[in-house]
């Protein structure tokens, strides 16, 4: 028989019409037994229980209410039935604290305290101090403005044994006496917290500031310098005593202090930026460019030349002719692939250089401007008249800065890297070249390419496989350069092609796809594609002929020579080693060496391996935008199981998620959370991304 609700109801309305309470209650018990989630008839029958007095009954029946109205937010409604509680059992002590919790989240601080009293009393005449002392706390973060609660506090701690939460007591205080601008008790506050947890970050940045509150910042640093003493290491400490020499205005203890800083933690390279810009406000441009080109490379290697760029406008603003910014200017010009603005530093190099004699940056912008602008035969001149009349080699180098900085015409263009463009200054102190740990001086400019094509390195006619395989795999590279728009590459290769397998049907199916690109006929292809013959060198010698290996060498796509296994290891367990150390550097330096061994199709799994330990190396320096590149690089290796695939999905989360793009962060969570709901903590993960959304 199916239940009436409706006509329970009326029954029981009924019944208490008549003053049958008994009966209500059975009418209204039949109702909560086929639908237990209304609250309503629930809190109802609680009302009839003690009328008749059945107080247990009645607390059951409120106390599931109330606990509903709590989880559901209805702060009003819970403390409604809980004071009802009250009324029935008035010493409850679980009633009271679920009161006090109630009325904090309501905001109402006179009532949220009276029932914390009771609960703290209650604690502390049975001897549960320390229960007693937690309750204490919720009181004292009722009124922000209330000190003297947090230092009682903090000595009931003491008293209890508690140094650590007595610490964070007097840290509570100190902030609550600087919000008043109490800064002596403040200060008083912190080194009784200090006592006790002598380097906590978050205490001893308290204190710093409340010294500078206090206009005494060099009372913090020198406070610092002890702990630092005692502590070299502790990277947190040092980057707050720069802070305090910056504020005390000392800056030449503040650049020995981030020069350390860094050497220790290259990912705090920030701190010369703010060095940088206390030297600009006192217009001491040469001060402000060494700190700059202290910092240059981190700021490309992090992807910040906009950065770098202001810093260097704001310097020339100051000294057009400063060395060092020029020198830097040409730098980033060379960074940014800028050949015009590259050409315009050395041009500006070179003329400064020579009003203050600085010959070994005149003969690197000459050298270079001469190989950039050769039709500009002043350049060459001027630096022939400094190397005889300082007896330099006059051996002119083959290498041309631009085939190095830029692309040749005809090149693919390959996916950015960095340079190394170490810059080191003839005037600039030993200090300043610390920073890059470089065990030898350099002076001038030192260009060193890593765009260069690998040396000897690369067997360039070391195709696998069968004719047909080589001749397929060949076809595909010049396709790309088809693709590429390459036409003038394309028909050099096909003619190597046609000179090696003669005729052939896949050969002219390429030539009429290039011709269908270039919206031409394949006869006019065909006549630009000639098979290679012997060329002299016009010497009598055969030249070499054009290759499809050089061909694929000239824009950077040579295959690398299977690895040595032992090269490998070695690299792959030395970063293992260093990593565990907390070496990171080195760490990542090997896992580059061992992943350069190897390809994202390597059956081994080797490339997938460093790859994926090359984004924990630099999620672990606070580099998530180049863990980016090597978990998404992992990403390429084929074949990967789903558990490899999820497990990468999670690490690009997590590097998402540091750089702030919670919509790419959500994304890869969400992946994982729809393959495997179990996979690591990914269920919280996602609940907390849809929250922050």
């Amino acid at each position: 028989m199916v239940f009436d609700k409706t006509k329970a109801m009326r029954n029981a309305e009924g019944f208490l019409a008549q003053g049958k309470i008994e009966s209500a209650i059975g009418e209204y018990k039949q109702v909560i037994a086929h639908d237990s989630k209304d609250f309503g008839t629930l809190n109802a029958l609680g009302d009839l229980y003690t009328k008749s007095l059945d107080k247990k009954l009645a607390i059951e029946c409120y106390t599931s209410v109330a606990e509903h109205y709590s989880k559901q937010g209805f702060a009003q409604k819970a403390i409604a039935i809980y004071n009802k509680i009250c009324r029935i059992q008035p010493n409850s002590i679980e009633i009271s604290a679920k009161l006090a919790d109630l009325y904090k989240f309501k905001g109402a601080v006179s009532e949220a305290r009276t029932h914390y009293n009771i609960v703290a009393e209650h604690y502390e005449s049975e001897g549960r101090k320390l229960d007693a002392l937690e309750v204490r706390r919720q009181i004292a973060s009722l009124d922000p403005s209330d000190t003297s609660v947090y230092i009682k506090l903090a000595n009931a701690y003491l008293e209890e044994g508690q140094p650590d939460d007595a610490g964070d007591a007097f840290a509570e205080a100190a902030q609550r006496f600087a919000k008043k601008s109490q800064h002596s008790d403040a200060l008083d506050a912190l080194e009784k917290a200090l006592e006790l947890k002598p380097t906590e970050p978050a205490i001893l940045a308290a204190f710093v500031q409340a010294q500078f509150d206090n206009g005494t910042p060099a009372a913090a640093a020198a406070r610092l310098a002890e702990i630092q003493i005692a502590e070299p290491h502790n990277q947190d400490v040092l980057e707050l005593l720069v802070d305090c020499y910056i504020e005390a205005g000392d800056t030449a203890e503040a650049e020995k202090a981030v020069i350390s800083l860094v050497e220790k933690e290259p990912a705090r390279y920030p701190k010369f930026l703010d060095l940088a810009r206390v030297y600009l406000e006192v217009a001491d441009a040469g001060s402000a460019a060494r700190v700059t080109a202290m910092s240059s490379e981190h700021l490309l290697l992090a992807g910040q030349p906009e950065e770098l760029d202001g810093l260097l406008t704001e310097i020339l603003s100051l000294d057009a002719e400063q060395l060092e910014g020029v020198r830097l200017r040409a730098r980033l010009a060379a960074w940014q692939r800028d050949e015009a603005g590259m050409y315009d530093s050395l041009v500006q190099l070179a003329r400064i250089s020579k009003d203050r004699d600085s010959v070994d940056d005149e003969r690197f912008a000459l050298s270079q401007l001469a190989m950039i602008a050769p039709h500009e035969v002043g350049f060459a001149e001027r630096l022939r008249e400094l190397n005889q009349l300082h007896g330099f080699d006059d051996a002119e180098s083959n290498e041309n800065l631009f085939d190095i900085q830029f692309l040749k015409p005809g090149k693919a263009d390959p996916e950015p890297e960095l340079e190394t463009f170490a810059i080191v200054t003839p005037e600039t102190e030993d200090h300043s070249s610390e920073i890059t740990g470089e065990a030898d001086a350099v002076s001038g400019f030192e260009i060193v390419d890593e765009f260069a094509a690998i040396d000897d390195a690369i067997e360039r006619n070391a195709a696998a496989g069968s004719d047909v395989e080589r001749l397929l795999r060949e076809i595909d590279s010049i396709r790309f350069y088809v693709d590429s728009d390459y036409f003038e590459l394309a028909a050099k290769a096909i003619a190597d092609l046609r000179s090696e397998f003669g005729e052939n049907s896949e050969i002219d199916e390429l030539i009429a796809y290039m011709a269908s690109r270039q919206g031409s006929d394949a006869a006019e292809v065909e006549e630009i594609i000639v098979p290679a013959a012997t060329p002299s060198n016009g010497n009598g010698n055969a030249a070499p002929s054009f290759a499809i290996q050089d061909l694929r060498s000239e824009l950077g796509m040579d295959e690398p020579e299977a690895a040595d296994d032992s090269d490998y290891e070695t690299h792959y367990h030395t970063a293992i080693a260093y990593q565990e150390m907390g070496m990171l550097d080195e760490a990542i330096k090997e896992y580059q060496e061992a992943v350069g061994l190897v390809r994202p199709n390597d059956p081994t799994r080797r490339f997938f391996h460093c790859a994926n330990l090359l984004g924990h190396c630099f999620m672990q320096k606070a580099m998530a935008n180049l863990a980016l590149t090597w978990y998404q690089r992992a990403l390429e290796t084929p074949g990967l199981s789903d558990e490899e695939k999820q497990g990468i999905w999670y690490e690009l989360a997590s590097a998402y998620e540091a750089e702030g793009d919670h919509e790419n962060a959500g994304r890869y969570f969400e992946q994982v959370y729809a393959e495997n709901i179990d996979f690591r903590d990914v269920s919280e993960r996602v609940k907390s991304m849809a929250v922050s959304r």
